[in-house]
């Protein structure tokens, strides 16, 4: 039999499928270079559906980077129990604006959080579209996921401030609608860690203040990811908003996982340099735990998941936790996730009726170095943010 990523039909046992997806949405463009698409996916059912916006990367592809790639995150985590949002940001290869005469170009590290900020202004517009699936939106539960450059951007919007030494602009993009995230293969910290020619390349990488970067997090990262063209210190540049950030954070260390880990970015995915179904599998069951017990869809869903890995699975992947009290000088107690709130300003039309649960320590490393010994690698290569 040949492996593939398969769409569950359960995703749990108050959740089914199949999937509604929509796309392109238009959304309000006023004053924008090119119309902002949004693609929707979202489950076949009448539970209330937390909102998930997955900003996608800068790649070389024509349509990963796009409304049309992250096929296998977006699927996953929709019959997972969530609404996913996918905009098209402006440095997508699908519009031609990477080279264009604009300030922002190449990367728009500032179109992208305002954009993932205009989607969640803007919700009404899918009341026209897809009334059925709009009503059962809420809006008291909404998080922020990315990958490469879209993992800077949901870094942005869960707080982190990047600073553009070009123009010495420090960018406040925090949305507190937003109350958790998940970043993958994110570029990490600037200064002595940064590649001289990504220095100059991509200045906005040159200082990124993590302190303000607050919210419930999950890092995801592979240890063969080594971005030799951004970084010099190797695949540990990617972590650090584990070190580096406070509140709760975790990290997903994928163990021979490079850029995309096995595939999550796109089916038969060109830039997938570690295609392992497997491993690709491994990342969307975690990253769906952590933000099914964060949006309070499952209390229990990261404890069971975690528990699974570090019994059957620890030679794919570990995963850590960062001890409180790294920054701030604070009691060395375990970073539990924080309990989610319910919402009065909920756009939700029926309750959820459930509130979100705490959940158990994890290992809390002080180092990368996951519990089999394997310590992450320093040379190598990947792909663009």
């Amino acid at each position: 039999m040949t492996d593939h990523i398969a769409i569950p039909a359960r995703a749990g046992d108050d959740l089914f499928g199949p999937l509604v997806s929509v796309a392109p949405v238009a959304y309000p463009s006023r004053d924008r270079p090119a119309e902002l698409q949004v693609r929707l996916t979202a489950p076949m059912t009448d539970r209330a559906l937390p909102i998930v916006v997955l900003s996608h990367g800068h790649g070389p592809s024509q349509y990963v980077s796009s409304l049309y790639g992250y096929a296998p995150l977006a699927n996953y985590l929709s019959v997972s129990g969530f609404a996913v949002l996918q905009p098209t940001h402006l440095d997508s290869a699908t519009l031609g604006l990477r080279h264009a005469d604009s300030p922002e170009a190449s990367l728009y590290w500032r179109s992208r959080a305002r954009e993932v900020s205009s989607v969640l202004d803007h919700l009404g517009v899918l009341d026209k579209v897809v009334p059925d699936v709009a009503a059962r939106m809420d809006t008291g539960r909404i998080a922020g996921v990315g990958h490469s450059m879209g993992g800077h951007t949901a870094s942005m919007v869960l707080g982190a401030q990047p600073r553009d030494l070009a123009t010495g602009y420090r960018g406040n993009a925090r949305d507190e609608r937003v109350s958790a995230g998940v970043v993958m293969a994110a570029p990490g910290r600037g200064g002595d860690a940064l590649n001289p020619r990504a220095a100059r390349h991509y200045p906005v990488l040159n200082d990124t203040d993590f302190t303000t970067m607050a919210p419930p997090t999950l890092v995801v990262a592979g240890d063969q990811d080594y971005a030799h063209h951004l970084n010099v210190v190797g695949a540990a540049w990617q972590t650090d908003a584990l070190h580096l950030a406070p509140g709760p954070k975790f990290l997903l260390d994928v163990h021979g996982g490079e850029h995309s880990p096995g595939g999550i970015s796109g089916y038969d995915s060109a830039e997938t340099t570690d295609e392992n179904f497997t491993r690709a599998l491994l990342v969307l069951e975690t990253t769906a735990a952590f933000l099914r017990t964060q949006l309070a869809v499952d209390d229990r869903a990261w404890n069971v998941v975690t528990a699974q890995l570090a019994r059957e699975d620890s030679a794919s992947a570990t995963v850590h936790e960062r001890p409180k009290d790294i920054l701030g000088g604070r009691t060395h107690i375990c970073a539990a996730f924080s309990r989610v709130t319910t919402s009065t300003s909920r756009r939700i039309r029926t309750p959820t009726g459930r509130p979100a649960g705490s959940s158990g320590c994890g290992r809390s490393p002080s180092t990368a170095t996951s519990t089999s010994g394997r310590r992450r690698g320093t040379r190598g290569g990947s792909t663009p943010p």
